[in-house]
């Protein structure tokens, strides 16, 4: 059987041969500077994604969740993330909250193969959204192109934080975990019994940021066990947090 990557190879080497339709580089041509990063939890995707990108000319890296793209923007933001919403640990409608409320000059292409539209989701704060699966390379291709040379930079929007569900006890109150997008440390939140599509307000435990936050649908086995696991982890940092908020 053939890799994944081969095979895109294969089609890119033909491409140069003979343009295809679909598989036209975008124009103008990026500059060698413009760094892209793909957020995906598929392997496969995030390889195919990346030989793409990197052949029409991007700089290209890649995560497979929210948490390690974070990392990665810290030590050097990319001028453009694209980004699955469909992702296990941290959604990637959590993940986008943070990234427009830390680093407002990314752009953003939001992707999922669970839609049909040509718009993101509601609730997704992207610039852009991409059906995976569903659209041509020449298409993605023209998506990155415009979105990255819009020059909005998001920095007066006012940013809201989904809330993952991870427990309810016997009688029915729901517990949620927010990350921070100022810390970005998570933290727990009783969750009104209200309509959870509600906007709510609370305060960071760590650095008493305030955030304006809505209820996210997840099944509150998923995970339940990592995602204490990381909050007993950032509980036991709290000096460390609080001494670097206050930098």
């Amino acid at each position: 059987m053939i890799s994944i990557e081969r095979a895109v190879e294969r089609a890119l080497k033909n491409a140069e041969i003979k343009v295809a339709e679909g598989w036209k580089r975008p124009c103008p041509p990026p500059t060698k500077q413009t760094q892209v990063l793909v957020v995906d939890d598929d392997l496969g995707v995030r390889q195919t994604l990346t030989l793409l990108l990197a052949t029409a000319g991007y700089e290209t890296s890649a995560a497979h969740n929210g948490l390690e793209a974070l990392q990665i923007i810290k030590r050097k933001a990319p001028r453009l993330l694209l980004c699955d919403l469909d992702m296990p640990d941290m959604s990637g409608r959590e993940f986008l909250t943070i990234v427009r409320r830390r680093f407002p000059r990314i752009a953003v292409i939001a992707m999922s193969g669970s839609y049909e539209e040509d718009t993101a989701p509601e609730g997704v704060i992207a610039d852009a959204f991409y059906s995976k699966g569903q659209k041509k390379p020449s298409e993605l291709f023209q998506i990155v192109a415009e979105v990255i040379q819009r020059t909005d930079r998001h920095e007066d929007e006012r940013t809201l934080v989904w809330a993952r569900q991870i427990n309810t006890d016997m009688s029915g109150t729901s517990l949620a975990l927010i990350t921070c997008t100022d810390c970005l440390r998570p933290f727990v939140v009783v969750m009104p019994r209200e309509d959870k599509r509600v906007i709510h307000e609370a305060r960071c435990v760590f650095c008493n940021s305030e955030i304006q936050y809505t209820s996210e649908e997840h099944d509150v086995s998923q995970n339940c066990g990592d995602l204490l696991s990381l909050l007993e982890e950032e509980q036991d940092s709290t000096p460390k947090a609080l001494s670097h908020a206050a930098k």
